[in-house]
């Protein structure tokens, strides 16, 4: 190659460098660059064209002509390679093999995702610095990508508290352990926690355009919802409904008999004393206009509402059940919490529940179907299991009756089959402690309930998620099987290493 072609491609070069340069300093592109990529054109073109002749020599060799195909070659398994990473980021697909499917959004979930028709904003705040703020961080990216996956319409912002001190004033954060919003059309909530049941919770709070009223009957002696300390009160019941933006009002029917029109759900939470007739009357008016009722009893106190809960085809077992437990010394009852481990695998409210998992009550009484009446349908939510026993009174001082009880019971149809009422829905309990302050947030007992209230308010994409736990694989081994797994596997392998090692030592030390 001739002095002048080098020259010349060295003047191309320094045009393309200034070319770059200016475009990186100006942030865009000018004029100039136009000049100096002009510029770098010509003066190649310039150099290829003074030796010409060395180029056709040069592109005529056998080593050239090799080694541009094999320049093809690897351009064109990068262009392959580059198609193939494009397909894969927009289209793919994932596969959960886990037992307990913890990679894998809830069906819940994954239809309201979808459901999105504006962006969602998800906001997570922390502090530089702070302890576990980058466990925290990649926790939440890893939940939000799986909802991401789905719906490519959210947006996921990590904010420094110290460096956009005015939006976390906005959001009124002054923490930096990690803290989350969800924002849609200007509605807002915060995380608890960072897990699929409490995002998902947090969707649908957001997505919702106007809050539901729960009512709760006051003037029986129903549980306190303002009593925080006591174990039996329902305040923890009461903040997890406000924190699902639900409105909680109370329901003095005592002084005026009508169920106001706003009211979603009315709940009757462990009443000592008893109804009055014209109370019960506007109840019924209620459920004949297609209203929901949530009715939790004490055992031996129904309050006189065993009229009502008759007519839809319950009876009230008026006993204490228990569940029956095998011991050292044979079996004997269990006089702690009694488990309803049996959940119907259809109702939306239950159907998520786990073979393994349990919903606790204190001292529940049993629900019998008295009879089927026409145009009502009755669901037994949750039931013991077949080995269980009930009693008259908690001295237990004969047996009762063992097997399977039913502990919570919904019915849905219209009252008295009259095709002019609307369709109504009631859940019952035979138990009111499993809502208590003390036994809310124990094994089911939330999802049950926040469940029972999102299906009676017509919310069933607010049904929760039940949390989802890594299960461990057990390996379990009979004598036969350990002794052909130490004689055929554990002992033989690391000797057939050995002598390999060996044999190949002493071949290449003779070699």
């Amino acid at each position: 190659m001739s002095k002048l072609s080098k020259v010349l491609f060295l003047m191309s070069g320094i045009s393309l460098v200034c070319m770059s340069i200016t475009r990186y300093i100006l942030g865009q592109w000018v004029p100039f660059c136009w000049l100096a990529l002009g510029m770098a054109v010509f003066f190649a073109v310039a150099g290829i064209i003074k030796d010409r002749a060395f180029f056709k020599e040069f592109l005529t060799m056998k080593t050239t002509k090799e080694g541009m195909s094999m320049g093809v070659l690897i351009l064109l398994m990068l262009a392959v390679l580059s198609v193939v990473n494009y397909l894969g980021v927009r289209h793919y697909a994932t596969f959960d093999f886990s037992t307990s499917q913890n990679n894998t959004l809830a069906a819940q979930s994954v239809k309201l995702i979808k459901s999105l028709d504006s962006e969602l904003k998800v906001y997570f705040f922390y502090k530089k610095g702070v302890e576990g703020n980058e466990e925290n961080r990649r926790s939440f990216r890893e939940l939000i990508k799986k909802y991401q996956d789905i719906n490519s319409n959210i947006q996921l912002n990590f904010v420094e508290v110290n460096e956009r001190p005015d939006l976390a004033k906005e959001f009124g954060v002054d923490k930096g352990s990690g803290t989350a919003f969800v924002e849609y059309k200007g509605r807002r909530n915060l995380l608890q926690k960072i897990d699929e049941q409490e995002f998902t919770s947090s969707l649908v709070k957001v997505t919702r355009e106007k809050n539901k009223t729960i009512y709760f009957t006051v003037g029986h002696g129903e549980s306190a919802l303002d009593d925080a300390k006591e174990g039996l009160g329902l305040n923890a019941l009461k903040v997890m409904l406000e924190r699902n933006r639900y409105a909680v009002k109370l329901l003095p029917l005592i002084q005026e008999p009508v169920v106001p029109a706003d009211a979603d759900v009315v709940v009757i939470a462990g009443p000592i004393q008893n109804f009055l007739a014209h109370e019960i009357e506007a109840l019924e008016a209620y459920l004949k206009k297609g209203g929901s009722v949530f009715i939790a009893l004490e055992s031996q106190n129904p309050a006189n509402l065993e009229k009502l809960v008759s007519k839809m085809g319950i009876g009230l077992g008026n006993d204490y059940v228990f569940n029956i437990v095998d011991t050292v010394m044979g079996q004997g009852i269990n006089q702690g919490p009694v488990m309803g481990s049996v959940f119907s695998p259809m109702n939306e409210i239950t159907k998520s529940f786990g073979a393994s998992e349990v919903t606790l009550f204190r001292h529940p009484q049993s629900l019998k179907k008295v009879k089927e009446l026409p145009g009502m349908a009755i669901d037994e939510l949750v039931r013991t299991n077949p080995k269980s026993m009930s009693f008259s009174s908690l001295a237990m001082k004969d047996d009762g009756p063992v097997g399977s009880f039913a502990l919570v019971d919904q019915v849905t149809g219209q009252w008295d089959s009259d095709p002019n009422n609307k369709q109504f829905s009631a859940i019952i309990a035979g138990d009111v402690d499993f809502m208590t302050n003390q036994m809310l947030y124990q094994n089911l007992n939330r999802d049950l309930v926040l469940n029972a209230i999102a299906s009676l308010a017509k919310e069933e994409n607010l049904i929760s998620i039940s949390p989802k736990e890594a299960q461990a694989t057990q390996l379990i081994l009979t004598n036969t099987s350990f002794g052909i797994f130490l004689f055929a596997f554990l002992i033989p392998l690391p000797l057939v290493l050995l002598g390999a090692g060996v044999t190949l030592y002493v071949r290449r030390r003779n070699a």
